[in-house]
């Protein structure tokens, strides 16, 4: 937080499906953010599909 705000992480996610729930837990864990943006360029795994799951057991949203 900074002087009591917080912000909005920007994370890029091409092919990142091994990271992604890691990295997601990670952010939302610290609560620097009132947003999660994962940008998602036509991966070719399961990217979309981990990041949906994460958020929804945080009770966040993407």
């Amino acid at each position: 937080m900074f002087k009591n705000k917080k912000g909005i992480v920007v994370k890029p996610a091409y092919n990142g499906g091994a990271d992604t729930e890691n990295n997601l837990e990670e952010v939302m864990a610290q609560e620097i953010c009132n947003l999660v943006i994962l940008a998602n360029d036509a991966n070719h795994n399961d990217t979309p599909t981990i990041a949906w799951h994460v958020t929804q057991d945080q009770g966040a949203c993407i």
